[in-house]
């Protein structure tokens, strides 16, 4: 099987706005190649809540090449190639219109989305998110980096491959009702769900669709009021309010002085810059650094307050 996974990663809400790109070469079933850059968007305008999610600040693609650079440099892989993704449509379309904005003229390529190959195959896992499914593959990787979610996404279709034992896009595509997509100069398909699902995964009855919170330290956030800002990857923000208060705490949607824990998806908070910051993490850093006692938390660190078991 050969195909390339794909991940980009962007500044704003604006499609056309990667600032890192994650390339996967798989050939023969094999992986032959691993890509990474960071790149400058255009447009240098970061979206707290972006930067929440990947990490990636201006300053650390100031001085790195725009797209049209980085293109001429991974072109290749493209060209006449399969090229998957997980999410596909947000991550060709953020391909067609980064395209678009460089007068950039893509080559022809077909491509799939693995996230509804998965959602497909894997029935009965709690949903097709590229950390569940990978979770239900034993397969760990660091989520929101560019090239470690193509991994992950590589992983997906090479495990899909290897159960079905077939190594022919065009015949999985039709054991798992998903069309394959594709991209010219003057045309553009969408890799969508419309067939009839004729194969699902033998691994999937020994998964259980809900995940138990067992052995819980019932007092974990006893007395603590805690808010959370940003997307958490291990569970929904409102599972994770359920547990804090099962745990002896209380929650609340914004921070106020009441506030003594915010848990939050960025790193490093103290070399934030304030426009970076969302505006939670704002009050809840204006508040601190006039007395109040407001801890923040990672979600790493928000998970160890607590036994979290999977069963």
């Amino acid at each position: 099987m050969n195909f390339i996974a794909i991940d980009f990663e962007t500044a704003n809400e604006k499609r056309n706005s990667p600032c890192s790109i994650g390339i996967v070469v798989v050939k023969d079933g094999q992986l032959v190649e691993r890509i990474h850059h960071l790149i400058r968007p255009m447009e240098m305008r970061f979206m707290p809540i972006n930067i929440g999610i990947h990490g990636i600040r201006p300053a650390m693609v100031e001085k790195e090449p725009e797209f049209d650079v980085v293109w001429e440099k991974i072109k290749h892989h493209f060209n006449g190639n399969l090229v998957i993704a997980h999410n596909a449509s947000f991550d060709i379309s953020v391909l067609r219109k980064t395209a678009e904005l460089y007068d950039i003229e893509l080559p022809t390529f077909q491509y799939i989305c693995t996230m509804k190959l998965a959602k497909s195959f894997y029935k009965g896992i709690e949903n097709a998110k590229l950390n569940t499914v990978n979770d239900f593959l034993g397969y760990e990787f660091k989520h929101h980096d560019a090239l470690y979610d193509a991994l992950a996404c590589s992983n997906i279709l090479l495990n899909i491959s290897e159960e079905l034992n077939c190594c022919d896009i065009d015949e999985i595509s039709k054991l798992l009702g998903v069309t394959i997509g594709y991209v010219d100069r003057n045309e553009y398909k969408t890799s969508s769900t419309k067939g009839k699902v004729y194969k699902t995964s033998n691994k999937i009855h020994d998964y259980k669709k809900n995940r138990a919170f067992d052995e819980l330290i019932t007092e974990a956030f006893k007395d603590e009021v805690v808010v959370f800002t940003g997307k958490l990857n291990s569970m929904s923000r409102d599972e994770a309010m359920r547990v804090v208060r099962k745990l002896g705490g209380a929650t609340g949607s914004s921070v106020s002085k009441k506030t003594t824990i915010l848990v939050t998806n960025m790193k490093d908070i103290e070399s934030l810059r304030k426009e970076e910051m969302s505006i939670k993490l704002r009050r809840a850093t204006d508040l601190k650094a006039i007395g109040h006692n407001i801890s923040f938390l990672d979600e790493e660190e928000f998970l160890k307050r607590f036994k979290y078991i999977k069963s």
